[in-house]
């Protein structure tokens, strides 16, 4: 039985990688520092301070990871302010899940893109449980966010299912005990296929989550 859906956010409901990723580039194109589809994927799903450390010891930086945070996370406030480019079926597949369960949003995103989200028109109010995992002791591939989220909602891991883009993610959601319905974006860096595999289904977009998909889940 399934009781909750819990969402990822950058990469999964919000076209965000592509913002990320320019962010990043530009600043390694500052030192000269060509940015590809390694780094790219080390990045993905992880907590702030994750990647901030990452870009310290790619681009060989004399910054503290605050320093390195604000600067790419800043950019990341300017484009949301101005339009926060949701994927195709996002909004639709939030919708549905929020009519027939309890919904979270896991993100191992700064909170203030998260709240920019969560309190944007199309998405206020749908989510009953909202996680950051800088807030907490482990990001992604830990299953931290997952577990804190379940919490809120009152379910348990089990009988929740959660949906993800990025290899990190898909271990967060298994290493928590969860269904995991990975969605991923052949255009940033998918999951290896070795941990593609881990998922419980993997679907083509989130134009492709339906009610259907969470009962065989609820019968594998």
């Amino acid at each position: 039985m399934i009781d909750a859906v819990i969402f990822d956010l950058d990469g999964l409901l919000v076209d965000s990688e592509r913002c990320w990723n320019a962010a990043r580039a530009a600043m390694a194109a500052e030192r000269g520092v060509a940015w590809d589809k390694d780094d790219h994927r080390a990045c993905m799903g992880v907590s702030s301070r994750t990647w901030a450390n990452y870009m310290i010891r790619r681009l060989n930086l004399e910054l503290a990871p605050e320093q390195v945070e604000a600067r790419i996370i800043g950019a990341m406030v300017e484009l949301y302010a101005r339009q926060i480019p949701y994927l195709p079926g996002a909004i639709e597949a939030v919708d549905l899940a929020r009519h027939n369960y309890r919904v979270g949003l896991a993100s191992g995103s700064p909170r203030v893109l998260i709240d920019a989200v969560a309190n944007d028109a199309a998405m206020r109010g749908k989510f009953q449980a909202i996680v950051c995992s800088d807030e907490l002791p482990r990001g992604k591939p830990a299953p931290d966010v997952y577990l804190h989220a379940a919490r809120l909602l009152n379910v348990e891991p089990e009988r929740c299912v959660c949906l993800e883009d990025s290899g990190n993610g898909i271990l967060a959601g298994k290493n928590a005990g969860m269904k995991v319905i990975a969605v991923p974006d052949a255009r940033y860096a998918p999951p290896a296929p070795e941990i593609l595999q881990q998922a419980n289904l993997a679907l083509p977009s989130l134009d492709d989550f339906n009610l259907s998909v969470i009962y065989a889940l609820e019968n594998a």
